[in-house]
């Protein structure tokens, strides 16, 4: 008896990381490129960091660096183009990106804050689905969403970041039984206290991290690398009948 799925972690095509300049998406993008998948590694502005890591991945023929505003269809699309052009096709998408936002009481949290979150939290993920779903129909494909887990614990502060959170998370959820009869899956990671970036904040964020922490059963930050395994397990043919997931990463934190 085998028990062995008996297939490669990933079929031909290629991976789309959008948020490839962050310490998540460089450690998803690594960790794929690391199982055997060609990465397409995105980014707004950070052009030389995105083809620096682009190279460390393989260079052109695994790995390539592509611009993109995730706010905007027709970048998207264009990044999802380029990825079917360079590799035949699309088999994973990963929305890896996000945007600094207000802290504060949510009653007093700037309207224009709100606006420009939900512009890049929600419209943008729709914008990967749109753009993403007609290639990961072609021979089934996954797609993933970093959400967080603020979605199960509410945290006071954090009302301009939660919400749009929430709306990804439901819109995972209908997209995963739109999809499914396709062959495409779609999941979500929510990621608690991450050392990726964040250790370095101060003042009053450094504060709510510091609290988030305390409040963690596990007491300690989470690595980005872990985060990174499991958004691969997601995408790759291990998790073949995984849809629909919203899995929280946070050390116990939403508990």
């Amino acid at each position: 008896m085998s028990f062995s799925i008996g297939r490669p972690d990933f079929g031909p095509g290629c991976a789309v990381i959008f948020g490839s300049s962050g310490g998540l998406g460089r450690n998803i993008a690594g960790l794929l490129a690391e199982r055997g998948a060609n990465v397409v590694v995105t980014y707004n502005e950070r052009r030389q960091e995105a083809e620096v890591l682009a190279a460390d991945l393989g260079g052109a023929a695994r790995a390539i660096a592509v611009q993109c505003d995730v706010t905007d269809f027709p970048s998207v699309t264009h990044a999802i183009a380029i990825g079917t052009t360079t590799f035949g096709r699309v088999h994973t998408a990963v929305s890896a990106h996000g945007r600094k936002f207000e802290r504060g009481p949510l009653s007093e949290a700037s309207q224009d804050g709100l606006r420009a979150k939900l512009e890049m939290d929600v419209f943008g993920f729709l914008n990967i689905a749109q753009a993403s779903i007609p290639s990961l129909r072609q021979g089934g494909g996954s797609l993933t969403a970093i959400v967080s887990p603020v979605l199960l614990r509410t945290f006071s502060g954090y009302g301009l970041g939660a919400a749009p959170k929430a709306a990804v998370a439901s819109m995972v959820k209908y997209l995963a039984v739109d999809e499914g009869p396709h062959g495409v899956r779609v999941n979500a990671v929510a990621p608690g206290v991450i050392n990726a970036g964040m250790a370095i904040a101060e003042g009053p964020a450094r504060a709510m991290l510091d609290s988030a922490v305390q409040a963690t059963p596990l007491r300690r930050m989470g690595e980005a690398a872990e985060i990174a395994e499991l958004v691969a397990f997601l995408a790759s043919a291990k998790a073949g009948y995984v849809t629909g997931q919203i899995i929280m990463a946070d050390g116990g934190f939403a508990l």
